[in-house]
């Protein structure tokens, strides 16, 4: 029986860091995504989000960021919808409330973003089983998982 991969959601403000500073801790978790070590999951909410983001602040960098969404090939976990979005509209704003409800619904190991004002919120870790992290803290806890791996 084989490893099962440590699937960690990103939230957009993460996969901006690491398309604008690749040698960063976003842009390890990036490269641990290529390499297939890790599963990279996002929501069509965070895609639509990162492309729209690009474009109005990094145009330079349009044709990099959706050539690098195609090469990472993530796994997209469906956006919540009604009661399945609610619990997480009470405590974050509806873009914020989806990201975080679609990676409630996959069911991921953790959820990384650089976003704290809003997902490290008192009250918003309470919403969901894994923990929300930075992309520095994230790397903490995937060395932590593999170690009983690595013998």
């Amino acid at each position: 029986m084989g490893i099962s991969q440590y699937r960690i959601f990103f939230d957009t403000s993460v996969y901006i860091a690491a398309l604008l500073s690749p040698r960063g801790a976003a842009g390890e978790l990036v490269r641990l995504a290529e390499a297939g070590i890790i599963r990279m999951v996002v929501s069509e909410t965070v895609i639509i989000e990162a492309d729209r983001v690009v474009a109005v602040k990094f145009p330079e960098l349009i044709q990099e960021s959706r050539g690098l969404w195609k090469h990472l090939n993530p796994q997209i976990a469906p956006d919540p919808v009604g009661s399945q979005i609610k619990p997480f509209l009470d405590q974050l704003p509806r873009g914020d409330a989806s990201i975080l409800g679609a990676a409630h619904l996959a069911e991921v190991q953790a959820f990384v973003t650089w976003n704290t004002r809003d997902f490290l919120a008192p009250g918003v870790s309470s919403l969901v089983n894994f923990p929300i992290v930075v992309p520095a803290d994230c790397l903490k806890l995937f060395r932590k998982w593999i170690e009983p791996f690595l013998g």
